[in-house]
């Protein structure tokens, strides 16, 4: 926990020169944040005004305490998805008071389990989700979400808590029943949202904008979006054909309280609070360390653990839901030019003046400018060429993908993630167990040598020389020794084995006792055993132990050609 600093570097040595890009990107990440904050609310089955409260006291309390200079903290998709899953499957009815208290006490969990692994430097937890599982888990989580705004841009009342394909099936059988109005607004939105990006970012350059804060304005389009579709909702009185409205947002600054500290349902909620805690760790530091390295900056994982935990605690005491990094927030923020978390600062303020003021405003925001906007943003989380390039690259990798992707259609998200990561371990532990071992021969009048399989080499029917590319333990030793039997079979007049221990950097006491037991063997062949290239710790295991009394007449060699010369003369 030393690394973990009371004050973050940007605020101790704050530049005027970054005040204006601060200040910028802060407005321009607010104008993205108030629409998709209370979308990504919707999501998560709560009030709209709660993804505002959401996107105003952890966004500052990151600001103080986390290590990342550019992102932005807040509500995400997959966050709120995974809190909607964990709500239906404990049979809790979307909007209710106790829906919502239960949201607000899987804040308070996720929270205090990030601290608590912050406290026990647990940082280093993020590289234990693979790429392919974590590509896996959020394509299919990008598929339910979309799946799951089918109600709102359509208007039927697709039921909740049914499979992916339930839900296709009764869609399917009703689309006579779409909301016509409700449909055209909703499409019409995600065409405007696809479009506008693009029409947005000519328009600025055109204006002498430089590209970077083009980019950044054409992420802009959803507000919009919400303005455009709510003026029509209003001017043609669109509510009156059964176009579901937002209706009512409670203006207001956030109350805080502690009343989740009294929530019943503690035990049932912890295993989907270890869920979203992990999934929103991943996130974050993900984000923060692709940010930092385009800069040239550092992250510090438990830094950010605790400031991550820290937030999501800020954000039950206000009483709102689980937030994490956003990738799309954080882009916006990042290539508008923000420089600190100043910027953070800015667009929490403005989300602030929203909330108490402006909330009256979207009484007649579309449910469906909402879908679209949730259904445009997370489209990007679907990565085919992902998919495509670890099925060229590993087969393995790519049946991890495969397997999370599909348990979590098939399933549901934990269940998907938790057999991605098991299948992932497994694929690990498989490969440990079989590391590569090559027998090798010299390339002609060098001193190099490699794979007899892959190059034309020189061998000898004397000698046989074994590469281990993997250091030696209980679970891997009984395949090198399978491997050194069959190679032993094929040459009937070899007197020398030689195993070239370059790439191994540990032999347990297991193998240990494996590798006498096969000396012994071999001498009884009449082959004796010898070893080169041994790194100096294991060279200093090695004289601990009897093994170099028992090779003997056996001989350690420094490298594989003085081995090759002093056994085949």
């Amino acid at each position: 926990m030393s690394n973990i600093k009371i004050l973050p570097n940007w605020l101790l040595a704050y530049q005027k020169v970054d005040l204006s890009d601060d200040i910028v990107a802060g407005v321009i990440t607010a104008i993205l944040l108030v629409p998709q904050g209370m979308a990504y609310a919707v999501l998560a089955g709560l009030p709209p005004e709660l993804g505002l409260y959401a996107s105003i006291i952890p966004p500052l309390i990151y600001a103080f305490t986390g290590s990342s200079r550019t992102i932005a903290i807040g509500p995400v998709s997959v966050a709120a998805i995974l809190v909607a899953s964990a709500m239906i499957s404990l049979g809790k009815v979307p909007g209710t008071a106790e829906y919502i208290a239960d949201v607000i006490m899987l804040s308070a969990l996720c929270g205090s389990l990030l601290i608590v692994m912050a406290f026990f430097r647990l940082g280093g937890l993020s590289n234990f989700l693979s790429h392919p599982v974590l590509n896996g888990f959020t394509s299919a989580a990008a598929i339910i979400i979309i799946i799951s705004q089918i109600k709102n841009l359509t208007g039927l009342d697709v039921p909740r808590g049914d499979s992916v394909i339930n839900k296709l099936s009764y869609v399917a059988e009703n689309a006579s029943q779409f909301n016509a109005p409700t449909f055209s607004l909703g499409l019409a939105c995600i065409l405007g949202l696809v479009f506008l990006k693009p029409a947005i970012e000519k328009l600025s350059t055109k204006c002498n904008i430089d590209n970077q804060h083009a980019r950044a304005l054409g992420r802009t389009g959803p507000l919009f979006i919400v303005v455009i579709s709510t003026a029509l909702v209003f001017l043609l009185k669109l509510d009156s054909y059964n176009v579901s409205t937002v209706g009512n947002i409670p203006s207001g600054f956030p109350k805080f309280s502690l009343g989740f500290i009294k929530s019943a349902n503690i035990t049932d909620l912890i295993p989907s609070a270890i869920i979203i805690t992990i999934i929103a760790y991943v996130e974050t530091v993900s984000i923060a360390k692709v940010l930092a390295n385009r800069r040239r900056q550092k992250i510090h994982p438990n830094q950010e653990m605790m400031a991550l935990g820290l937030s999501n605690l800020g954000s039950a005491v206000i009483g709102s839901m689980p937030i994490a990094g956003g990738f799309s927030r954080s882009m916006v923020n990042f290539t508008a030019g923000a420089k600190t978390q100043l910027a953070s600062i800015v667009t929490a303020l403005l989300v602030a003046v929203v909330a108490i003021w402006f909330t009256p405003y979207f009484y007649y925001m579309p449910h469906a400018t909402l879908a679209a906007i949730i259904i445009v943003a997370v489209i990007p989380l679907i990565d085919v060429d992902a998919a495509l390039s670890t099925w060229r690259y590993d087969k393995g990798d790519f049946s991890t993908l495969f397997i999370t992707f599909s348990g979590v259609l098939l399933f549901d998200l934990e269940t998907g993630l938790i057999l991605g990561v098991l299948l992932s371990l497994g694929i690990h532990q498989w490969k440990a167990g079989h590391p590569h071992v090559a027998i090798v021969g010299r390339v002609p009048e060098t001193e190099h040598y490699r794979n007899v399989r892959r190059h034309q080499v020189e061998s000898w029917p004397e000698l046989l020389l074994i590469r281990i590319d993997e250091s030696l333990y209980f679970a891997n030793i009984a395949y090198l020794q399978d491997v050194i039997s069959s190679a032993v079979i094929e040459q009937p007049d070899l007197k020398h084995l030689v195993l070239i221990c370059s790439a191994v950097n540990r032999i347990d006491h297991s193998a240990l006792e494996s590798l006498e037991k096969m000396t012994m063997d071999l001498k009884e062949a009449g082959i004796t055993l010898h070893l080169a290239e041994v790194k100096g710790p294991v060279m200093d295991h090695l004289r601990q132990s009897d093994f170099l009394y028992h090779m003997q007449p056996g001989k350690i060699f420094l490298s594989t050609n003085d081995a090759v010369k002093a056994l085949t003369i």
